[in-house]
This record gives C-alpha cells, structure tokens and sequence, in this order.
C-alpha cells in the first residue's frame, strides 16, 4: 500500500509583448486513501485581457502623477510658512524666513526675515528685517530695520532703522533713525535722526 503522497508544481512565466508577466501554473497530484485513486487534476491560468492591462497601466501612471503633485505641492509650502523656532533651557532659535524665534534661559534667538525674535534670562535676541527683538534678563536685543528692540535687566536694545529701542535697568538703548529710544536705570539712549531719546536714572539720552 502506496502512503506517500506526491506533488509537483511546475511553473512557467510567460512574458507578452505589452512587458506583462504571467504565470501559468500547472499542478498534478495523485493521492492513495483508503484503497480509492483519485483523478490528477491540471490548473492553468488564462491570459489577461488587454483592457485589463491597459487599464491597469492607465491607473499606475495617474497614480505616480497624483503622488508627485502632492510632494512638489508640500515643498512649497515648507517654503512658503518656515515656521517658528523655540530654543529651550540655554538653547538657541534660529530661524530666518519671517517666523518666530524664541530663546529659553540663557539661549539665543535669532530670525532674519520679518519675525519676531525673543531671547530668553541671559540670551540674545536679533531679528534683522522689521521685527521686533526682545531681550530678556542680562540679554541684548538687535533689530536693524525698522522693528522694536526692547533690552531687559542690564540688557542692551539697538534698532537702526525706524524703530523703538528701549534698555531695561543698566542697559543702552540706541535706535539710529527716527526712533524713539528709551534707557532704563544707569542706562544710556541715544537716537540720531529726530526720535526722542530718553535717559533713566544715571544714564546719558542723546538726540541728534
């Protein structure tokens, strides 16, 4: 008495003019149970139809133009919204397309196109194109054109196009066209094209 049972699979790939695979699989088995002899069988694949290929080439290729517009359209949006930068704990923010920065205890804060820059206790704080800068506790503030720049707690504030320059206490203020410029306690503020200049207590105002 025959146990063992035996399969065979042959496979053939059969390639079309059009590029598409097809598998065409043959199968025979021939099985001993219980004294019955089961009939071999044969399976075979039919051909694609055309329509289905062309079908399914016509939906890959929209597919891919689909998924292309879609990752050329998120880089421009990067581009368009740079975003804000947030510098923790002694970090800095950069960022320098018009977004905000903000700079933690002791970090730096420095944005170059628009936005406003914020530095933290002990950290610097620059914007360079129309934005404001605020310095916090011992830190600077630096605006070059036209923004406001606001010096904390022994904190130097500098804008040299237009805006408004004020030191906290012991720090400078100096805004060098058509700003006003406000010193703190023991600080100076000097403006030098018609803005007000605003000396605290010890400190020198000077308006040119």
């Amino acid at each position: 008495m025959q146990r063992n049972t035996e399969n065979v699979q042959n496979a053939q790939e059969i390639r079309t003019k059009r590029g598409f695979r097809l598998s065409t699989l043959v199968a025979s088995a021939v099985v001993v149970a219980g004294g019955i002899i089961l009939p071999a069988t044969a399976a075979s694949a039919g051909t694609m139809p055309d329509s289905a290929v062309t079908t399914m080439v016509v939906h890959h290729k929209n597919h891919d133009q689909k998924d292309h517009h879609k990752k050329d359209h998120h880089k421009k949006d990067h581009k368009k919204n740079p975003g804000n930068a947030t510098g923790g704990n002694g970090g800095n923010a950069t960022t320098n397309g018009g977004g905000n920065a903000t700079g933690g205890n002791g970090g730096n804060a420095t944005t170059n196109g628009g936005g406003n820059a914020t530095g933290g206790n002990g950290g610097n704080a620059t914007t360079n194109k129309g934005g404001n800068a605020t310095g916090g506790n011992g830190g600077n503030a630096t605006t070059n054109k036209g923004g406001n720049a606001t010096g904390g707690n022994g904190g130097n504030a500098t804008t040299n196009a237009g805006g408004n320059a004020t030191g906290g206490n012991g720090g400078n203020a100096t805004t060098n066209q058509g700003g006003n410029a406000t010193g703190g306690n023991g600080g100076n503020a000097t403006t030098n094209a018609g803005g007000n200049a605003t000396g605290g207590n010890g400190g020198d105002a000077t308006a040119g």
